[in-house]
């Protein structure tokens, strides 16, 4: 071999060194690179359990250190708005599915089609995950995937079963019945009111969730007009709102978010509540066994049950991180199925993998019924509001401030319901123009 050739085999060597040393992947040794990771709904048994498994993680892959972050879920979508914005997003970040319009075509997140395409565990993932809110909700509107879900919520009716067997009530199994039950149980002498009502932040997803039983779970008309429109929805809208209006929940209820309706039922000031999977443990940990269950939301008129499902929030890799086989690989290490299992009996989720589902702990108790209204054939999963751009707006800054309007007297119902409706139907159509190809969302059967 002469000198030339025996240089440039040994140039060609360094470099093949060097490139393997900086690889992300798992095991080795070399050069550590770092993500970072952004949780938007922080709580002490969360970070507690990122960490864990972040250990878990970096224990499996020594050349990768996550580093786990966390903003406060009120200040979460402005915050990442203003990242995404500045290119300073994090690697990977937890996602809310709906911020999604808004996200995609700002271009902050990074598409994970082919590594969804290519992943080992898909084929395991629950009917759900698979047909809504992969393809549904992402592939089919966006053309592409953006987030792996960390767990699926459902809606439930949580029921103080004692205070109903004091007013000698059954457990309600039509609207009609759950509207006089709030009524009956409310006794303010007594600080006891029949409903925790959501006034403040995405407290119109409560209602909208209504409005879905009269308009059979559609959000628009063919033409891309809202169905907030029809006069049934402004019936539908008075009926739920009269929860409020009639002092069936306590008047501060106007300012109650997620914790504040969560403590209301807890504490005992409140008999039912409208919430999702989450909220088990905490009842389980403050509430005497015995004095609550919970039933799945009372059907239409035709039977079927419209919403109660989604995921809670997703993983998604930002497109601005330099680290994006890291970021995938960390993704995929939190949602294999061991991992999932652990997360979602820590939160008290739906695990969104099919071979979870049956695991007896979740046979049984509270989450036996979120389970069942997963597999029930007239549980119909509503069309979605769109992925016009404009609807972060609408859900961050809109919908609830106009609902307050009402509830404080300074504006009518109808004027409500068509300012929200105008809105919607003005960004959906403006959307519909622009992307003649794009389907208007309808509810359909996940199963069928």
């Amino acid at each position: 071999m002469n000198k030339r050739m025996f240089g440039l085999l040994a140039i060609s060597t360094a470099l093949l060194v060097t490139s393997a040393c900086s690889n992300g992947g798992s095991g080795g040794s070399g050069k550590k690179i770092e993500i970072s990771f952004t949780d938007v709904a922080p709580s002490p048994e969360r970070k507690k359990f990122f960490n864990e498994i972040i250990a878990e993680f970096e224990k499996e892959n020594t050349n990768i250190k996550v580093k786990l972050e966390t903003v406060p879920w009120d200040q979460a979508f402005a915050k990442l708005t203003a990242q995404g914005q500045s290119k300073t997003m994090p690697d990977v970040v937890n996602v809310y599915p709906s911020w999604l319009t808004t996200f995609v075509p700002a271009g902050y997140l990074e598409p994970i089609t082919e590594q969804y395409d290519a992943w080992d565990k898909k084929d395991n993932l629950a009917a759900f995950v698979k047909n809504v809110t992969i393809e549904k909700q992402q592939r089919e509107p966006f053309n592409d995937v953006y987030i792996i879900p960390d767990g699926l919520m459902g809606e439930a009716l949580f029921i103080r079963t004692d205070w109903m067997k004091e007013a000698n009530l059954e457990l309600p199994k039509t609207w009609d019945e759950l509207f006089n039950a709030t009524e009956k149980l409310t006794d303010p002498a007594k600080n006891r009111y029949g409903f925790s009502y959501r006034g403040a932040r995405s407290g119109f997803d409560q209602i909208f969730a209504y409005i879905f039983s009269v308009t059979k779970g559609e959000s628009y008309e063919p033409d891309g007009t809202s169905v907030l429109l029809r006069p049934e929805a402004l019936t539908a809208f008075k009926r739920y709102t009269d929860i409020y209006k009639k002092g069936w929940a306590p008047k501060d209820s106007i300012n109650w978010g997620y914790q504040e309706m969560v403590q209301g039922f807890t504490s005992g000031v409140s008999g039912m509540l409208s919430q999702t999977t989450e909220v088990v443990a905490t009842a389980q940990a403050s509430m005497k066994d015995g004095t609550w269950t919970v039933i799945p939301t009372p059907p239409a008129a035709d039977g079927n049950s419209y919403g109660g499902a989604g995921a809670s929030w997703g993983y998604s890799i930002s497109k601005n991180s330099k680290n994006k086989e890291a970021a995938w690989k960390f993704i995929e290490f939190i949602s294999k199925p061991e991992s999932n299992n652990k997360y979602s009996k820590v939160m008290t989720l739906i695990p969104i993998m099919q071979d979870s589902l049956k695991d007896p702990e979740l046979g049984q108790g509270p989450m036996k019924g979120f389970i069942d209204m997963l597999n029930d054939p007239k549980r119909i999963p509503g069309a979605d509001m769109g992925k016009f751009p404009e609807l972060g707006e609408f859900r961050e800054s809109i919908m609830d401030a106009e609902v307050q309007k009402y509830l404080l007297g300074t504006q009518s119902a109808e004027d409500t319901m068509k300012h929200l409706g105008d809105f919607l139907t003005k960004g959906m159509q403006k959307f519909m123009k622009e992307n003649p190809d794009y389907k208007v969302p309808h509810a359909a059967n996940y199963k069928g």
